[in-house]
């Protein structure tokens, strides 16, 4: 992250100094920074310099990592399962974390050279996961061990012995699985327990939209901005385990951010910034 901010700083800044050789009045001749605040996008500190009086290059990081939430998720059975395992929870409770910090490059383009209504596109890079879920309550972890003995056996089986002195139930082909429902997807823990479910988007993320206010100040120093459009990621895929895991309809309600983060395939981003113009 602190490359890629020095990166954008080197670059925004050579160029700005120098275009000093251009005598057209806002053509490569000026630079401000400025920080924001947003949805989706979170923080942000970004660099801009205007290319033409109707053209501007905006740099920047946005901020928004490890925002985390928690949810319990349901405890169900797929296929004829008609299982006992001992001491298994209805519900387990998953932790969550949002991470969606990237880098920018944008472009605004005025339609006059005194507008400040601008058009935007360009693009965000960032890390292709976005959401991580898992559980973490130690509670749980003996009952899904035993989930995992049962979701890994194969062939006829009934009241078979686990490792925990109990039974495991009656399988009528191996297929039949139990796990935690989350939207259309079973989570099945690994033989430790564990549960870790991942949303993954593509790392490039294109951008457009329009906004009110421009990158570098033109009458003032200080000045706003309001910016509001789509950052487009593509179809969100779901990893368990380590895995692609498979979607098989279940449409589960626990948890409806998670569901909607696993279909949508844009981003909505609004947001407010404030520009300084150093020179």
């Amino acid at each position: 992250m602190k490359k890629t901010i020095l990166l954008l700083a080197v670059l925004l800044t050579t160029l700005g100094a120098n275009a000093q050789r251009y005598n057209d009045s806002w053509m490569l001749n000026h630079f401000s920074v400025g920080a924001g605040l947003g949805i989706i996008n979170g923080a942000s500190i970004e660099m801009a310099l205007p290319v033409t009086p109707y053209l501007a290059v905006r740099g920047g990081y946005n901020f928004m990592n490890n925002l985390k939430g928690s949810n319990k998720y349901n405890m169900v059975e797929h296929g004829s399962a008609n299982h006992y395992i001992p001491n298994i929870p209805s519900k387990v409770e998953l932790e969550s974390k949002l991470k969606l910090s990237a880098a920018h490059v944008l472009v605004d383009f005025y339609p006059s050279k005194n507008s400040s209504f601008h058009f935007t596109g360009g693009a965000y890079l960032g890390s292709d996961n976005i959401v991580r879920a898992y559980n973490k309550g130690k509670e749980d972890i003996a009952a899904l061990k035993s989930v995992y003995e049962f979701n890994n056996r194969t062939g006829n089986y009934e009241f078979v012995p686990d490792d925990l002195g109990g039974s495991v139930g009656v399988m009528v082909n191996g297929t039949e699985k139990v796990g935690l429902e989350m939207g259309d997807y079973l989570l099945e823990p690994d033989k430790n327990g564990q549960i870790d479910v991942r949303i993954k988007v593509q790392k490039l993320r294109p951008y457009v939209g329009l906004g009110f206010g421009r990158a570098v100040p033109m009458k003032h120093r200080v000045a706003c901005a309001f910016d509001m459009g789509v950052m487009i990621w593509g179809k969100p895929e779901v990893y368990l385990n380590g895995k692609k895991a498979t979607d098989i309809g279940l449409d589960g309600k626990d948890d409806n951010f998670l569901k909607s983060v696993s279909k949508v395939n844009v981003g909505p981003i609004i947001s407010f910034r404030v520009s300084g113009r150093i020179f």
